[in-house]
C-alpha cells in the first residue's frame, strides 16, 4: 500500500517515529520499479514489508539515551499463536530530541499493532499505527559564513513549530484457489493533521498557522497464476484523496482561506513471467489513470492524465553463481499540486493545472551478479532518460516546499558497484560506489539585479547548456566491516565518501557543497554471561565518530547580480547549507522475555 500522500507525492517520516522497529525488510530499488502492488514507480522506490507475526509470545523492551539530550524508549509484545491461527503484534514507542540545530527539538510518540490470521487454504493480515509528532522547525539552510561561528543557526524562530499526526490501516486477505493460483484482497487507509506555524515576514508581526487535514483511501485486487514455466501476476488499484488547506492568524477565530485539493486514481496492471532453463524472461505492464481538481476561492478547474508504463527483462545464467541481465523500462509520472501552484498554499492567480508537463523517463540497465558463500559482487550500469524532468530549481516557497519547473531533455546514467566478501568467519566487509554523469540539456536561470546599494532593478531569464542538476554528486562511495571477535560482541564501522554537488542548475563553482567523507560505528555487546533474566544487550553508537564540522550534504544558493553606474555586472552567489551534526554517541540497551 503506498504510504506517501498523492499530492504532492510526499512521505513524512516524522509523523510516526520508530518506524523501521516494526518493519521486516527495507528495499530500495532505482529506476522503473514493477508495477506488481499497482502503485507508480518514477525514479525509484523504497519497499517497506510489515513485521512478521511470531508463533511465540514475546516481550521486547528498548531504552536509550545520547546526544542533544535524545532519549527513546519502546515496549513490543509478540503474543504468539493463539485460538484458531491467530496472533497478534503490539509496539508502543517514545522518541525525544533537543535537536542539533538550536531550537529544532522534536517528541514523537507512536503505536504499531498488528494481527495475522493462518488457515488452510488462506491467510489474513493487518497491519497499522497512530503517530503524533512535536516539532521545532528547522528547516532553513544557513549561509556559510554565519556557520563558521555558530554551526548550530537556526533561523526559524522557536515559535515557528508544528503539530500533525498521522494514522496508517492496511488489511489483505489472500485465499489459494488451488495448487497454483491465489487471490488477495487488500484495502486501507491513511490519514493525516496538524498544523504549523511561520511568521509573516522578516519583521515577525503575525504569528501565522496553516493547517492541513487529509485522507486517502483505497484497495487493490491481485491475482496470480503459476503454470508450468510460466507466471502471472494482474490486478486493479483505485483510491481516493481528499485534503483540506487553511491558515488563520493566531488567536483568530476566523481562518483567511480555505481550499480542498481531490485526487483519484486508477490503474491495472499485468506481470507476466517466463524461465527456460538458463533463461529468465519477464514483462510489465500498467495502465494508469490519475485526475487532480482543486476547490477554494480561485476556480481552477481539473486536470487528468492517462499513462501507459511498460517494462521488459531478461536474465541468463551464465553458472550456478554467476548471472547477467538487462532491462528496459517506461513510466510517466503527473506534476504535483506544489508544482501546479508554483508553491503556493492558497493560490493568488489562476494558475494553469496543465502549464506543468508530467515527466516521462526510459530506464536503461544491464549488468552481472556473482554470488558465493564467501563473495556477492554486482556491477550494474543504467540509463535513465528524461522528458520534461520537473526538476529542482534550489528555491523554496515561502512554507518551505521545495520549487520546481519542467526541463525538456536529462537524463542520469551511471554505473554501481556492490560488494560483500566474508574474509573470515568472523569479518565481512562491505562496499557500494556509484560514478555518474548527470546532466540538464537546457536550464533558464532567473536572476534578480541590484544596484551599489542594494537596491533591486529588474530580473532576467540565462539560458545554460548542459549543466549538472543540483544536489547529484558525480561520486558517493560506502566502505565498511563487520567484526564479530568473540560471542556477544560485534562491532562495526562504516565510512561515506560524497563528491561536491552543485547547488543550483547553473554549474556555478560558488555555490556547490564541498565534498566530504564521514565515519560511523556501532557496538553491540550480550550481557548474558552476567545478567541471566532478558537476555540483555548493550549498544552503543557513534555518529560522525572524527567530529567532521565541514559536513554540508545539502542546502541550496541565491545568485543575482549587481549593475553598476556603467551598466557592468557582476555576478554574486550566496550558497546557504544543512549542516550535518558534530560527533555524537547514543546508548541504549535492548531486553527480550
Amino acid at each position: 500500500m503506498p504510504l506517501s500522500e498523492p499530492e504532492d507525492s510526499a512521505l513524512y517520516f516524522v509523523d510516526f517515529g520508530d518506524f523501521a522497529s516494526s518493519v521486516d525488510s527495507i528495499q530500495i530499488q532505482r529506476g522503473v520499479g514493477t508495477s506488481t502492488v499497482g502503485a507508480a514507480s518514477y525514479g525509484g522506490s523504497i519497499n517497506f514489508a510489515s513485521l512478521e507475526v511470531k508463533d511465540r509470545r514475546e516481550l521486547l523492551g528498548t531504552i536509550g539515551t545520547g546526544s542533544f539530550d535524545s532519549n527513546r524508549g519502546s515496549l513490543a509484545f509478540q503474543s504468539g499463536r493463539v485460538g484458531p491461527g491467530l496472533a497478534f503484534y503490539g509496539r508502543a514507542s517514545y522518541q525525544g530530541t533537543d535537536g542539533f540545530r538550536d531550537h529544532s527539538g522534536v517528541i514523537q510518540r507512536s503505536v504499531f499493532y498488528g494481527a495475522t490470521r493462518q488457515g488452510d487454504r488462506s491467510f489474513f493480515k493487518l497491519f497499522g499505527f497512530s503517530g503524533r509528532e512535536k516539532t521545532q522547525l528547522a528547516f532553513l539552510a544557513v549561509e556559510k559564513d554565519v556557520l563558521e561561528k555558530d554551526l548550530r543557526t537556526n533561523p526559524l524562530s522557536p515559535a515557528e513549530r508544528d503539530r500533525f499526526g498521522q494514522d496508517f490501516v492496511q488489511a489483505q486477505f489472500t485465499r489459494a484457489l488451488g495448487d497454483s493460483s491465489s487471490l488477495a484482497v487488500q484495502g486501507y487507509y491513511n490519514g493525516a493533521g496538524g498544523w504549523y506555524r511561520l511568521w509573516d515576514g522578516p519583521a515577525q508581526a503575525t504569528l501565522l498557522q496553516y493547517e492541513l487535514d487529509w485522507h486517502f483511501l483505497g484497495g487493490l485486487v491481485t491475482f496470480k497464476r503459476t503454470r508450468g514455466r510460466l507466471s502471472l501476476t494482474a490486478g486493479a488499484h483505485f483510491n481516493d484523496f481528499t485534503s483540506e488547506h487553511g491558515q488563520r492568524d493566531i488567536g483568530a477565530d476566523l481562518r483567511n482561506y480555505t481550499n480542498h485539493g481531490h485526487k483519484n486514481e486508477a490503474n491495472g496492471f499485468a506481470k507476466l513471467g517466463y524461465d527456460l532453463g538458463r533463461w529468465h524472461l519477464y514483462g510489465d505492464g500498467q495502465l494508469r489513470w490519475a485526475r487532480f481538481r482543486y476547490e477554494g476561492a480561485l476556480d481552477l478547474g481539473a486536470v487528468d492524465w492517462t499513462f501507459l508504463n511498460p517494462k521488459v527483462g531478461l536474465r541468463y545464467d551464465l553458472t550456478g553463481a554467476l548471472g547477467v541481465y538487462a532491462s528496459a523500462g517506461k513510466a510517466t509520472r503527473e506534476p504535483s499540486r506544489s508544482d501546479m501552484l508554483a508553491g503556493e498554499d492558497n493560490p493568488t492567480i489562476r494558475y494553469d493545472l496543465r502549464a506543468v508537463h508530467p515527466e516521462r523517463v526510459w530506464d536503461f540497465e544491464a549488468g552481472l551478479d556473482y554470488r558465493t558463500p564467501a563473495l556477492s559482487l554486482q556491477a550494474n550500469a543504467y540509463a535513465m532518460e528524461f522528458k520534461n524532468e520537473i526538476a529542482l530549481t534550489g528555491e523554496l516557497s515561502e512554507i518551505g516546499l521545495p520549487l520546481r519547473r519542467n526541463v525538456d531533455r536529462s537524463h542520469r546514467r551511471g554505473l554501481e558497484l556492490d560488494a560483500t566478501w566474508r574474509l573470515l568467519p568472523s569479518l565481512r566487509l562491505k562496499g557500494s560506489a556509484n560514478l555518474s554523469r548527470n546532466r540538464i540539456r537546457t536550464w533558464t536561470q532567473f536572476y534578480d539585479v541590484y544596484d551599489p546599494d542594494g537596491n533591486y532593478l529588474e530580473s532576467f531569464g540565462q539560458a545554460h547548456r548542459d549543466v549538472d542538476p543540483l544536489l547529484t554528486p558525480p561520486f558517493v562511495g560506502n566502505l565498511g566491516a563487520e567484526w564479530a571477535p568473540v560471542k556477544g560482541l560485534a562491532v562495526s564501522a562504516f565510512g561515506r565518501y560524497v563528491a561536491k554537488a552543485y547547488l543550483d542548475n547553473t554549474r556555478n563553482e560558488t555555490t556547490t557543497t564541498p565534498g566530504f567523507w564521514n565515519l560511523d560505528a556501532t557496538a553491540v555487546l550480550g550481557l548474558g554471561r552476567w545478567i541471566k533474566a532478558g537476555q540483555p544487550r548493550l549498544r552503543v553508537q557513534v555518529n560522525n565518530v572524527f567530529d567532521n564540522r565541514r559536513i554540508f550534504a545539502s542546502g541550496y544558493s541565491y545568485l543575482y547580480y549587481t549593475r553598476d553606474a556603467g551598466g557592468g555586472q557582476t555576478l554574486t552567489g550566496t550558497p546557504y547549507y544543512y549542516p550535518l551534526a558534530t560527533r555524537a554517541v547514543f546508548v541504549g540497551l535492548d531486553l527480550k522475555l
